[in-house]
């Protein structure tokens, strides 16, 4: 388990105080329930990047008091007899606050057209990196199938009647308080939609905002589904650039309101993680402007170097974020679950949209799923997968700056993929694309690996490589082919071809 605090360093207060009192609060407002494990001092030290001591005695104080409880070499554990303050703190204090806030009904509809879709280039090659794509060998088969017998033993009406088409109420409880300990969304469980997917929830969302009446930005290059489902609903689109530090907020216009797509953990496809400045930025822009935000969630659980960074939701005071969630990254694209958080204003009516688009998704799956999360095993297995992937991604890297010396390289702190900046002189990585795959490596051009460029511009010296479905000896196969291809290109290509690889290599 990770539990989303944030301690500043800087602060007049202790760290172990801001410990207790931020772990207190999750305590209070019922995120962690009693019964659940803590994660243990070690473990959420080195998340903090702390002294493991001071942990420990946050832990101390919150046993002292009578918020946790030990059982010994089991671990910490949230008391099952909390004290009585906590039956009452906050009450009243969220609702009344939720009354002054306002909602801009002026960007609401509720009409929509099916989304265009991008799909790979056919005939798979040996060794591919194509985007997104979960490793196989990594799925809980034998929980999977435990957990799905038993739900199945059980299921009665369950397996014969249609549900709620929001979703199964379990699972939705379920998603609301593991958003709340790990990304520092607080939402209630009404406010989740059960989807088959990110583009499940973009359809469902697209389908409450006006589209027609009200500008799109998107980043740009952006996600290709998003891009191509926003045209074909009749939006107005207006690329705005992106850095290193994501989408360039200060380009969005001040003049009227719109509605905002971004994806600020793990840029699609460059890679690059919003900046908390620009988090802040973005989300007072949407308050001056009355305007929306769309937040695609995408590969925040899988952040390699540097501390996880609350989820853009996470930070909104005034109610203008939709927030896109899915379990085809970190459990597999084949369940098609996802999820879609809305402003609580709007849950009824996507209640209602919802139903309009389909009677919701199967039971038996999304049963099995909500034991899986409330047992402490979904977050178990994102531990597991976590420690995979950025072992191939270690891998890559390696590989790549010993076959070609020097690279450029992006997104590289988190997520399931790179993008590898050709070395100057190379043909068009369209190019590469094809050479590559005569040689059985999938590598993609942006334009080819499920991002769009409106101006062609970034998309020409830039590949796409998803690593996690490759396992490292392929890794490093697949690199010492494109180290081959890309002399044999510098011959074909003199003098044109700057490209030299390093002796070593």
């Amino acid at each position: 388990m990770e539990l989303d605090l944030k301690l500043d360093k800087e602060s007049g207060e202790t760290l172990q105080n801001q410990a207790f009192e931020q772990i207190r609060d999750l305590i209070l407002r019922g995120l962690l329930r009693p019964g659940m494990m803590l994660p243990p001092t070690r473990q959420l030290a080195e998340q903090l990047g702390i002294s493991r001591n001071t942990i420990a005695l946050a832990y101390d104080r919150l046993l002292a008091e009578g918020y946790t409880e030990s059982r010994g070499r089991s671990g910490t554990y949230v008391s099952r007899s909390l004290p009585d303050e906590t039956l009452t703190a906050g009450a009243g204090k969220s609702a009344a606050h939720a009354r002054e806030l306002e909602f801009p009904s002026p960007l609401l509809c509720f009409a929509g057209h099916p989304p265009s879709l991008s799909r790979p280039d056919s005939g798979q090659p040996v060794i591919d990196f194509w985007v997104g794509r979960s490793d196989p060998n990594s799925f809980p088969v034998e929980t999977w199938r435990r957990l799905l017998l038993r739900k199945m033993s059980v299921g009665g009406a369950n397996l014969t009647e249609y549900g709620d088409p929001a979703g199964l109420s379990e699972l939705r409880v379920a998603i609301s308080n593991h958003l709340g300990r790990a990304r520092g969304v607080l939402v209630a469980a009404e406010q989740v939609i059960i989807t088959s997917g990110s583009q499940d929830g973009l359809n469902l969302i697209c389908r409450l905002l006006n589209t027609n009446d009200h500008p799109f930005y998107i980043e740009n290059p952006c996600y290709q589904g998003a891009a191509f489902l926003f045209r074909s609903l009749g939006a107005d689109l207006h690329p705005i650039p992106v850095d290193k530090n994501g989408m360039v907020v200060e380009k969005l216009p001040r003049d009227r309101a719109g509605v905002v797509f971004v994806t600020p953990s793990h840029q699609y496809p460059t890679g690059a993680t919003l900046s908390l400045e620009r988090r802040q930025q973005l989300l007072e822009w949407a308050r001056e402007t009355n305007s929306v935000i769309i937040e695609d969630d995408y590969d925040s659980y899988f952040r390699y170097d540097g501390r996880p960074i609350t989820a853009l939701a996470g930070f909104d005071a005034h109610r203008r974020v939709f927030y896109l969630g899915t379990f085809s990254k970190s459990l597999g694209a084949g369940l098609r679950l996802g999820f879609t958080v809305v402003p609580s204003e709007l849950a009824h009516p996507a209640r209602i949209v919802k139903s309009q688009m389909n009677h919701g998704q199967p039971w038996l799956d999304q049963a099995v799923l909500t034991e899986f999360i409330e047992s402490g095993l979904y977050e178990r297995h994102l531990r597991r997968a976590r420690k995979l992937y950025k072992s191939r991604r270690d891998c890559l890297i390696e590989n790549l700056h010993r076959v070609f010396g020097q690279v450029e390289i992006s997104g590289a702190d988190s997520g399931l993929h790179i993008v590898w900046t050709l070395p100057k002189g190379c043909p068009d990585a369209a190019v590469v694309q094809q050479r590559a795959r005569l040689r059985g490596v999938g590598v993609y051009a942006l334009n080819s690996g499920a991002a769009f460029d409106f101006d062609g511009s970034a998309s020409r010296q830039s590949l796409v490589m998803g690593y996690s479905s490759v396992k490292e000896k392929d890794i490093e196969t697949a690199i010492n082919r494109l180290g081959e291809l890309l002399d044999d290109m510098r011959s074909e290509f003199t003098p044109y071809l700057a490209f030299s690889r390093p002796k070593s290599a």
